[in-house]
């Protein structure tokens, strides 16, 4: 089957072959359709088919709540339609630059020209600063451009084409003229920017959600002209396309957006090469990422959910439009797997563990995403997870969402090897829930938290991870020293020091109703430095253990942040040296130490729910106090730092969380070194609870002297 390619009317053979499984079994893949770009294409064809537009066209007419879907869309279209549209007066830049230098704060805008900072007052002005607002402008403009071209397909209305086509002309004859820049904004050597925004990502991705889909829409329309259309695509569509691909990012949520535009920008000029380039670049394309960068669980590389749904987001908007042009990439398994991992990693809140970049990402994941996979896949898992009510994309696809849907039950413990997490949950009173990290580093997006964890009870996030600033401070000292570092997860570090690049591995993993327990390593993470870390959670606390050894004299921190007003220890009452030293102590505030060589016990209290932290008690043990970084240098969560100093150190915690008005129950944790291993004591109203673990790898555990886990060596 041939190509046709609109700018010269020539037949071009075009084949794209499918390489996403593993090479075991790509020989039984059977090759990919060719397809056929038609030339002249009947538009629209890419943002939608005939059928698509037919249902939104019918719920417009109709009544009921698919037709209010669509009536909102309208409605924010005649907001805009025939309204002078003010283009900034160059591109924009990223938010990153919107901080104060000196408080690392997000900046309050007082006028187009003006951004002031909350807390010290002080007002900038002028670039970078000024280029952050026109970036906003620049998306609200295109905003109001992908509505208003819908309206027009919708409704046949050509006031709402015509003021798309406004947008689509205006851009066409800016692109060019808008200087060039980067996220580094002074950086004009770098292939990583863009003109009307500061990266190649950022254009990417608006030209698949928004420039893309409107100009397939617009053409429907008939409101341009064969010579604006052919301005258009000479102004626009090529060139963004032509700097996207420039920089071939590879393995990178980036490529992803690459992709996509490949996609919508070759259709829209008629090249199908572009198309075979974005699927097919065995260093870049759209296979090369689902056999590079997805884990066996389904788990995009970067170990962040807000990453993993950001780059789903790019592989939807490739694989819809190739879906229109008879090319399946939805069959890819690599790829159905991304949409339902999210709902096995549920803690008890509906969040995910906010591990890596991310802010506050929940389980349901993004409807719009889940819709777009059961229309193309109709995915049995999916099913208990699509939205309960209408939106734009049920109404598009035909699907009647059901008054009461589905929901997954509840998972229990599970451990996800390709990804590097373990998820532990009991059934108890309190619903414990932790989430362990060991896999591998997650690139720019990962964090230097190898066998750190979250911990949830009674519904709620208590063991901290911070995820990254909600305003993306990714240039300024705060996330390097904070955000990044190991400093700001629950984790152990050596000398203060955040730990290098690296990943641990899983060593044991066993689970039941009541009782659930991961054991991993990592001896990479410290030059010379062996580190092995056991959870253990049980109905009403979880268990940590952690053993480190050394060539020489080393000092080791546990660090533990829960939400709460404070951290209360009676054996940190005293001032903290001053050459303590620790990477991010800078964004320490209220910090107490002091010394015992007794059990250490931490109260971090709540309004609801109270966290106590007992330590089994070694000789010469420092602890730190204090509060630090949550979502942003403001947003205060109390920590706790337990030290112990020599060539090995061993920490035995147990984190147990109290409702309003109760007690802990915990009143002792010991640990002892016997001829089979070690066994951890916790004793708690008045039966004891024992954690072997053997010198061969295994465990046990029994309560009270039952046996409610035995795991054998691995």
């Amino acid at each position: 089957m041939s190509v046709l390619v609109s700018r010269s009317v020539v037949m071009v053979a075009v084949t794209i072959m499918a390489a996403c499984l593993p090479c075991a079994a790509r020989s039984e893949e059977p090759a990919m359709p060719r397809i056929t770009l038609p030339s002249p294409m009947k538009h629209p064809c890419l943002a939608c088919t005939p059928e698509e537009l037919g249902r939104l066209q019918a719920a417009w007419k109709g009544r009921g709540a698919a037709h209010d879907v669509v009536a909102a869309l309208v409605a924010r279209a005649d907001k805009v339609a025939g309204k002078a549209i003010v283009f900034p007066p160059r591109g924009g830049q990223h938010n990153q630059w919107y901080q104060c230098d000196a408080c690392q704060m997000a900046l309050k805008t007082v006028d187009e020209a003006h951004h002031r900072c909350p807390k010290c007052g002080k007002v900038y002005t002028g670039e970078p600063y000024d280029d952050v607002i026109f970036e906003r402008q620049h998306y609200v403009i295109l905003k109001g451009m992908i509505d208003c071209a819908w309206a027009g397909a919708i409704t046949g209305e050509r006031r709402y084409s015509e003021h798309a086509a406004a947008v689509l002309k205006g851009y066409s004859e800016r692109y060019a003229k808008y200087p060039y820049h980067t996220n580094n904004w002074k950086d004009a050597r770098s292939k990583s920017g863009g003109h009307i925004f500061e990266q190649t990502l950022n254009e990417a991705a608006q030209f698949s959600l928004e420039i893309g889909p409107a100009f397939d829409l617009v053409l429907g329309s008939r409101v341009l002209s064969d010579a604006e259309a052919k301005a258009v695509r000479d102004g626009l569509v090529r060139p963004m396309i032509e700097n996207i691909a420039r920089n071939q990012s590879g393995k990178s949520n980036w490529q992803s957006w690459h992709n996509a535009a490949m996609v919508w920008g070759g259709a829209l000029l008629g090249e199908a090469a572009w198309v075979e380039r974005a699927v097919s670049d065995p260093a870049n394309g759209f296979d090369f990422q689902m056999k590079a960068s997805v884990s066996a669980d389904g788990m995009w590389y970067e170990n962040s959910w807000g990453y993993h749904f950001y780059t789903l987001s790019a592989l939807v908007a490739t694989a819809e439009p190739a879906r229109r042009l008879g090319l399946d990439l939805w069959k890819r398994p690599e790829f159905r797997k991304m949409f339902t991992l999210s709902a096995r990693y549920a803690m008890p809140d509906g969040s995910l563990p906010r591990f890596g970049d991310d802010v506050n990402t929940k389980a349901a994941g993004d409807g719009r995403l889940l819709e777009c996979a059961w229309n193309a896949t109709r995915e049995p898992a999916l099913a208990a997870l699509l939205p309960d009510k209408p939106s734009w994309e049920s109404v598009l696809f035909g699907r009647e969402p059901e008054a009461a849907p589905r929901r997954p039950a509840p998972g229990g413990s599970e451990v996800f090897r390709g990804a590097g997490h373990a998820v532990l949950r009991t059934k108890g009173e309190a619903g414990l829930a932790a989430a362990f990290t060991f896999g591998p580093y997650g690139g720019f997006h990962g964090h230097l938290d190898k066998l750190s964890f979250v911990f949830f009870g009674y519904g709620k996030e208590l063991g901290v991870d911070p995820g990254r600033a909600a305003s993306q401070a990714y240039r300024l000292p705060v996330h390097g020293n904070w955000y990044k570092a190991t400093v700001g997860h629950n984790a152990v570090l050596v000398d203060g020091l955040s730990q290098e690049p690296v990943e641990g591995k899983c060593e044991l993993f066993a689970a039941n109703d009541s009782c659930a327990a991961a054991l991993a390593s990592c001896d990479a993470a410290y030059k010379g430095v062996r580190h092995r870390r056991l959870l253990v959670i049980m109905p009403s606390y979880l268990l940590v253990l952690d053993e480190l050894a050394a060539g020489s004299e080393r000092r080791f921190d546990w660090t533990y942040h829960n939400r709460g007003s404070a951290a209360r220890c009676e054996a940190a009452a005293g001032e903290v040296p001053a050459d303590w030293k620790m990477v991010g102590r800078e964004y320490l505030k209220g910090a107490r130490g002091g010394r015992t060589d007794g059990a250490v016990r931490v109260e971090f209290a709540g309004d609801e729910v109270s966290t106590w932290l007992a330590v089994a008690a070694a000789a010469g043990t420092q602890v730190v106090t204090a509060d630090g970084v949550g979502a942003s240098v403001e947003d205060r969560v109390p920590l706790a730092i337990v030290s112990r100093t020599g060539r090995s150190a061993r920490f035995a915690a147990v984190l147990e969380p109290v409702r309003k008005g109760g007690r802990p129950v915990v009143e002792s944790v010991a640990i002892e070194e016997g001829a089979d291993g070690l066994v951890i004591k916790v004793r708690q109203g008045g039966v004891e609870d024992l954690f072997s673990l053997g010198r061969d790898g295994g465990m046990r555990v029994s309560t009270g002297g039952r046996e409610v886990l035995s795991a054998p060596k691995p």
